[in-house]
């Protein structure tokens, strides 16, 4: 588990605009190359960066799906980084959506200390695992020999873009590596938030135990 730090206001009209204007330029500048000497398989830059974005919203559900299964309490989704652009609820989750939708996490508590390092692992191996069943049903399905090869044909490259952004983002989450916030808080990744929570004793699920049963909410997943 992990504390994102402060979090951020609400982004100003200012801050809007600059990611508006960024954003924008980077789409001309592909859509100058693509219509440069235009093939179908340009398109799959476009699409890996299309399909990332629900692919973040589905990392983050496996979490809080799993962490529901193993009879954690969820309270909280955040998608993306950077200022808040947005929010809502599903059911007694508050969701949160930030202007750059690299990166998520999502904020649990284990109710008792029945196996909670187990647990832990589970939930963050949920994320990557199921980018990583995503894109191994699509190869099986859609075939492999047609799906690892060259091809000109849209839907085939869009499910090619699927699963590369799916394994991508799967295999990248496993890779063991901590970011340490400008507060000082060490973040780590799912790759090493399992490694982490196998080796913890029980005892140190505590303190998180007691939080959750006094709704002091300052971990997260």
């Amino acid at each position: 588990m992990h504390s994102p730090g402060p979090q951020r206001g609400p982004a100003t009209r200012q801050e809007f605009w600059f990611y508006a204007i960024f954003c924008f330029a980077l789409l001309a500048l592909f859509a100058g190359d693509v219509w440069t000497n235009y093939s179908p398989v340009k398109l799959s830059a476009l699409l890996f960066v299309l399909f990332w974005i629900p692919l973040l919203a589905l990392h983050e559900a496996a979490h809080a799906a799993v962490a529901k299964i193993v009879g954690w309490r969820v309270d909280k989704i955040v998608i993306g980084m950077g200022r808040p652009i947005g929010a809502f609820q599903i059911g007694s989750v508050d969701v949160e959506l930030k202007v750059l939708p690299l990166e998520g996490f999502i904020r649990s508590f284990p109710k008792d200390l029945n196996f909670p390092g187990l647990k832990h692992a589970m939930i963050y191996a949920a994320g990557p695992g199921v980018e990583l069943l995503l894109a191994g049903l699509i190869l099986q399905f859609g075939g492999p020999e047609k799906l690892l090869v060259h091809s000109d044909q849209y839907a085939t490259i869009a499910l090619q873009s699927l699963v590369l952004a799916s394994a991508t983002g799967g295999i990248l989450n496993l890779i063991p590596y901590a970011v340490q916030t400008s507060d000082g808080n060490v973040i780590p990744n799912d790759g090493l938030g399992i490694f982490r929570s196998l080796s913890r004793p029980s005892g140190a699920y505590v303190a998180l135990v007691n939080q959750e049963r006094s709704g002091d909410n300052e971990e997260d997943v």
